[in-house]
């Protein structure tokens, strides 16, 4: 078959733009050994949780800041190793530092059960000498209010059953300003010795050791560390939203705080209840930092707040 001179400089001219792109693409999808991606951490926390795990793939951004001396926040965004982004919010509280000291936080300051956002609560604690500069979510609780674990709030014993399986772990703050994370049978041993103590969920790191949990959901969650020299790291993980933060499993909750320096870690309630809040040092309001997954400030059964001894 004998084609026009003409028709084939025709298709030629067609077929060029579509050869382009498809030049374009192969280019564009071509690796390139030579320039990997960089992960330069700038934060303590961040390059402990890069040298010492394997949760972030790529590092996009990662910010530190003092809130008062003694509580500092780092804010790390990631993609995890599944690919997915991951939003997280750590809170390192030396309580070594003179006038830094933990309290709980319950609905209109005494009221037991009740519910209350974390920032409202803060309202009430807050006063001269008795600073609120930041404050989380704590245990699980009901539909009214009533935490699903234990509960002492200034001395006075509020609750001392446990719910179900779940809540087998809680916070207790001793008379002298101690913080100690414990068990079950550690409450019952140890209970008069706290001026204040709510429960918690699982416990995630137990003598220095993650504890592998059953519950492989991903999910929005809250957590808190402590270890032998008094330093306690929140952690608050963003999630259910594709885009922003998708969340992480309780087990990879206790591999980052673990990282993160912290020989004993639980759970504390998690999901749209998950508050990550601070008294802005460059603004004279308590800023909740994360997305809570509800798009607002859930009212919770109680709260940790991070005290500081300014007037």
């Amino acid at each position: 078959m004998i084609l026009n001179k003409k028709f084939m400089i025709r298709i030629a001219k067609m077929a060029a733009p579509a050869v382009l792109l498809l030049q374009l693409v192969a280019f564009g999808c071509k690796k390139d050994s030579t320039h990997p991606r960089e992960i330069v951490p700038k934060a303590e926390l961040t390059q402990r949780i890069l040298d010492s795990t394997g949760l972030i793939a790529n590092l996009f951004s990662d910010t530190s800041f003092v809130v008062v001396p003694g509580v500092e926040e780092t804010d790390l965004h990631f993609q995890n190793e599944a690919g997915y982004s991951t939003h997280v919010y750590l809170l390192k509280v030396d309580l070594n530092h003179e006038g830094i000291r933990l309290q709980a936080g319950t609905p209109y300051g005494s009221k037991p059960f009740a519910l209350q956002t974390v920032p409202v609560m803060a309202q009430y604690l807050d006063s001269a000498g008795n600073r609120v500069v930041a404050g989380l979510n704590a245990d699980f609780f009901s539909t009214v209010g009533e935490p699903r674990g234990i509960a002492i709030k200034d001395g006075k014993i509020l609750k001392t059953t446990w719910a179900n399986a779940r809540s087998a772990s809680f916070v207790g703050v001793k008379d002298d300003g101690a913080v100690f994370i414990g068990n079950r049978e550690d409450f019952d041993n140890m209970k008069d010795e706290f001026r204040d103590a709510l429960g918690a969920g699982q416990i995630l790191v137990w003598n220095n050791a993650v504890q592998v949990q059953t519950d492989v959901s991903i999910e929005p969650r809250t957590a808190v560390g402590i270890n032998e020299n008094g330093i306690m790291v929140f952690a608050v993980v963003d999630g259910r939203s594709f885009y922003y933060s998708n969340g992480i499993s309780i087990t990879d909750l206790g591999i980052l705080l673990k990282a993160c320096g912290s020989t004993t870690v639980v759970n504390l309630d998690g999901g749209g209840s998950s508050t990550f809040m601070i008294k802005h040092p460059l603004a004279p309001v308590w800023q909740v930092r994360n997305r809570p997954s509800d798009g607002n400030n859930r009212a919770v059964g109680n709260s940790w707040m991070i005290i500081a001894d300014q007037p």
